[in-house]
């Protein structure tokens, strides 16, 4: 389930630049003031990476110590989750930008957002390694 939800946050992402850049072709949008869209997709990306990193791991030692494999699984989803959305915020926020000024800049910070965000790709093995799941947890989860 994780990974569909991944899959399909990504694929928004990449479909939304990439009918904005073509929309931008299209379009005959001057060069806005656009420093301030500089300054904000700059700083909401770097807060978004450092809020999603210290969030996910708050909401993984909440996890850790659940008592069920249920529970633990349920942390790991909202945690995916949570991370999941703030780093796909920032990336939309320069979507947006580029498409309110022409500036290819915001298509670069979008597009190190997307790659960083399909790194984040759940997979079973790192979900065991991060809840401390024994080998029985896994087994269950994989049947």
């Amino acid at each position: 389930m994780a990974k569909t939800i991944h899959l399909a946050l990504l694929a928004g992402q990449c479909l939304f630049a990439g009918v904005v850049l073509f929309l931008g072709k299209q379009s005959a949008a001057g060069p806005a003031n656009d420093n301030q869209f500089i300054i904000i997709a700059a700083v909401l990306c770097v807060v978004a990476f450092a809020v999603g990193n210290l969030v996910y791991k708050q909401v993984i030692a909440a996890a850790v110590n659940k008592q069920t494999l249920t529970e633990k699984m349920a942390g790991y989803m909202s945690a995916l989750i949570v991370k999941f959305a703030l780093i796909e915020g920032a990336s939309l926020f320069s979507i947006v930008s580029f498409l309110l000024t022409g500036n290819y800049f915001f298509l670069g910070i979008a597009a190190v957002m997307v790659v960083y965000f399909f790194t984040l790709r759940p997979n079973l093995d790192k979900a065991a390694e991060e809840l401390g799941l024994t080998y029985e947890e896994k087994l269950e989860i994989e049947n």
